[in-house]
């Protein structure tokens, strides 16, 4: 089967990121940080059944993806010198884009000094979630199509991305470079910290937000923290 995948905008010098076609085989021959970010598991296709589940990751290698919805692919991560990576044609800091500062969530104002930076965004199609995946009511029987749109976080070590809770859309992060950490809040105070996430490249963090049934996403407080240099991949699930 012909390979026609895509080459996204957020690719860098050394980190190339593509994505695959619905359907189509995909033989990796190197170290490939897969991302599936459909409902469906990935079977690898191995003697001792191996799966990358729904909405998660894996670094891959010697093996023939077959997937009947799109997937990430990730190469180069390890050459990838992150130290200009928020000067690049496309990127933006946070504090320099009102849209994006606004849309940080609920609670104090996102400070604009961080020194967190956006790539270029990616809108990616649809993809329909089952309830389950959704943090849905066992009542909600049925599944949601969402418009998926993808983009790369940038920031140095030592970060912090602010403690917010509202989005209007489900997210999840798939740690790229670096080592970094999503953690849980049961107020907008770092002080009442419960839960760290901790992410090495190829790790993805489950949904921890819940969906109403009425279209709206309920998130606890919650902030990425960056250990090292940190970049990391942002998948968000929006409204159709």
């Amino acid at each position: 089967m012909a390979l026609t995948e895509t080459v996204l905008a957020f690719s860098t010098r050394t980190l190339r990121v593509r994505l695959t076609a619905p359907g189509d085989e995909t033989p990796l021959r190197e170290e490939t940080l897969v991302v599936n970010p459909t409902a469906l598991p990935l079977d690898l296709g191995t003697t001792q059944p191996s799966l990358v589940p729904a909405l998660r990751s894996a670094v891959l290698n010697r093996v023939t993806l077959r997937h009947p919805g799109p997937l990430l692919l990730f190469t180069g991560w390890e050459q990838e010198d992150l130290a200009d990576l928020g000067a690049r044609e496309g990127w933006l800091r946070i504090g320099d884009d009102p849209s994006l500062a606004a849309g940080a969530g609920e609670g104090a104002p996102f400070p604009a000094h961080t020194p967190l930076w956006r790539s270029p965004v990616e809108q990616l199609g649809t993809v329909t979630l089952p309830p389950e995946l959704l943090g849905a009511p066992s009542a909600a029987r049925a599944a949601v199509p969402l418009r998926l749109q993808a983009n790369l976080w940038y920031a140095p070590a030592g970060t912090d991305c602010h403690i917010h809770r509202k989005h209007e859309f489900l997210e999840v992060h798939t740690q790229i470079a670096g080592r970094g950490r999503m953690q849980k809040f049961h107020a907008q105070d770092a002080a009442t910290r419960y839960q760290d996430l901790a992410l090495e490249p190829g790790a993805t963090h489950e949904p921890f937000c819940a969906h109403d049934g009425t279209g709206a996403w309920h998130y606890p407080w919650h902030r990425y923290w960056s250990d090292t240099d940190c970049v990391w991949l942002a998948l968000e699930y929006h409204p159709c």
